[in-house]
């Protein structure tokens, strides 16, 4: 499942966000809050349809959030692969499990790297809050 929703007062890629997460409900509320910031938001409930959609449209975006644990492809896999085709996009690794930096670094690629890093739950403003910082950094 995709869902797609555009801002007409953005017309670069500075707050595209990909979040991508197997939980419908989770991406519903996390799309419906960011939205509100003035974000446009490209929900897909499943890995693979989303790296389908970043290998067309990799440019489109300035951020990928994504959950660590999916069926079919987790968080590490879907963060390599995007990394290969565009190594400068920001990301944001979600979990409700604990993950160690030694588990993500052993997980990802040398070249890859994760901008941050979110355990869930977390609260609305405060995903809010670490999306508007990663999206300031080196920029």
């Amino acid at each position: 499942m995709s869902d797609q929703t555009k801002n007409t007062s953005s017309n670069n890629n500075q707050n595209r966000l990909m979040i991508v997460d197997d939980e419908t409900d989770l991406l519903f509320v996390y799309k419906k809050a960011l939205e509100l910031t003035g974000m446009e938001i490209f929900t897909f409930d499943s890995p693979d349809l989303a790296f389908k959609e970043f290998i067309e449209n990799s440019e489109k975006y300035s951020l990928l959030l994504t959950d660590m644990r999916m069926p079919s492809m987790n968080g590490y896999e879907l963060i390599n692969k995007v990394k290969a085709i565009r190594p400068e996009i920001k990301i944001i690794l979600i979990s409700a499990y604990n993950i160690t930096q030694d588990e993500i670094n052993r997980n990802l690629d040398p070249t890859s790297k994760i901008d941050g890093l979110i355990c869930k739950p977390i609260g609305l403003e405060r995903l809010r809050e670490i999306i508007n910082e990663c999206l300031i950094m080196n920029n």
